[in-house]
């Protein structure tokens, strides 16, 4: 049976046993975003094997579901999957403050993510957590979902005046515009504070060399 009409199948069996995308997530192999993505999303070709991953599943979790709908062996049956274009899966949230605990899940891999976003905002992004404190509030406010990407180069080269997240070799988080230093050794972090915090945030410059990593931060919003 073609893609098309197992889907229409997936769904039908879905909607009448009140089957969720995150039911078919729990219980098998299949992300919770691959599952809404074949439930919802009718602009993606999902791969075959997904499709016979959920059709088993609905045949062993609806009684006398086989018999109704005449689900045939080639449900079951492995096949080559096929080359096919689909849209990425979302970004995964951590709810977790960018200047306390992030190094706890970019480091264990084990650590799963609170939930996956889909939003347009953060598409690209490695992960979406929270900004805190009001060193950025003109642009970030405390408690924003911020969207970052890990720069693997920015030793070669890092484009000045974009907002930036940086770990430091003493364990500090900040969020910060990077400029140019006074010497090639340094950056010059840069806080966007309200107007009336100014004086509280003045520039700083920060050797290269005390830099753990830095993430572009590509997008915040005010989701949650």
């Amino acid at each position: 049976m073609e893609s098309k009409k197992k889907v229409i199948l997936i769904r039908k069996l879905a909607e009448e046993n009140n089957i969720t995308a995150y039911d078919i997530g729990k219980n098998t192999e299949i992300s919770l975003t691959s599952a809404r993505n074949v439930l919802e999303d009718d602009n993606i070709t999902p791969r075959v094997k997904t499709l016979n991953i959920i059709l088993e599943y609905l045949e062993n979790a609806i009684v006398g579901t086989k018999n109704q709908y005449e689900l045939k062996e080639e449900f079951q049956s492995k096949v080559t999957e096929e080359t096919v274009n689909y849209l990425p899966e979302g970004v995964p949230y951590y709810d977790v403050e960018f200047a306390a605990g992030f190094e706890d899940f970019t480091q264990n891999q084990a650590i799963k993510p609170t939930s996956i976003i889909l939003h347009p905002f953060f598409t690209g992004c490695d992960f979406v957590i929270r900004a805190s404190g009001q060193s950025m509030a003109k642009i970030i406010k405390h408690g924003d979902a911020i969207g970052i990407k890990q720069l693997d180069n920015w030793q070669e080269f890092l484009p000045f005046g974009e907002i930036y997240a940086i770990v430091t070799k003493d364990n500090y988080r900040m969020i910060k515009v990077i400029t140019k230093g006074s010497t090639e050794d340094y950056f010059t972090l840069i806080s966007k504070p309200t107007d009336n915090k100014k004086e509280e945030f003045p520039p700083q410059e920060i050797k290269k060399n005390q830099i753990i990593s830095i993430f572009k931060v590509q997008a915040s919003s005010y989701l949650f």
